[in-house]
């Protein structure tokens, strides 16, 4: 206990860096908000020295520490950061990309069933029955398989 009500500004850029380097480790990114307030109150102590008592020490980091999160909370909110359904996060969702685009059918749509070759790979695709070499347009997806119509 002691420890805490005596430490110097240096123990504070410290434990700041070791939660900044936990940070890396830890989800969430919580850490980091610990470890800036922690760096704020180091850099505050060595400017005004002895005339931060401990409990102010500890009052400042917790104000920061609230402070930091809540501000980060609201910036991301407001910018949508964090959003893991973005409509623009299509990384392994190649289905997802293609919505929209056209292209030829390599085999014809038989019984609702066809293929359609999309680059370099053959899709499984479904819809109204077309021939082969038929234009159509990808209007949704469900796993590997491409939701289609005429086009």
């Amino acid at each position: 206990m002691e420890f805490f009500s005596e430490m110097e500004y240096w123990h504070w850029l410290v434990f700041g860096l070791v939660l900044l380097i936990l940070e890396m480790f830890a989800p969430g990114a919580i850490l980091l908000w610990f470890g800036v307030a922690g760096l704020l109150v180091g850099v505050l102590q060595l400017i005004l020295g002895e005339a931060m008592n401990p409990q102010l020490q500890w009052l400042i980091f917790s104000i920061f520490s609230v402070v930091s999160i809540i501000a980060w909370k609201a910036y991301a909110r407001k910018h949508k950061i964090d959003q893991d359904d973005d409509e623009k996060n299509t990384l392994n969702k190649r289905g997802k990309s293609l919505i929209g685009h056209e292209f030829l059918l390599s085999e014809a749509i038989i019984n609702g069933v066809g293929k359609a070759k999309v680059g370099d790979t053959h899709w499984r695709v479904e819809g109204a029955d077309l021939p082969q070499g038929a234009k159509i347009k990808v209007v949704g997806f469900e796993g590997a398989t491409l939701k289609v119509e005429a086009s």
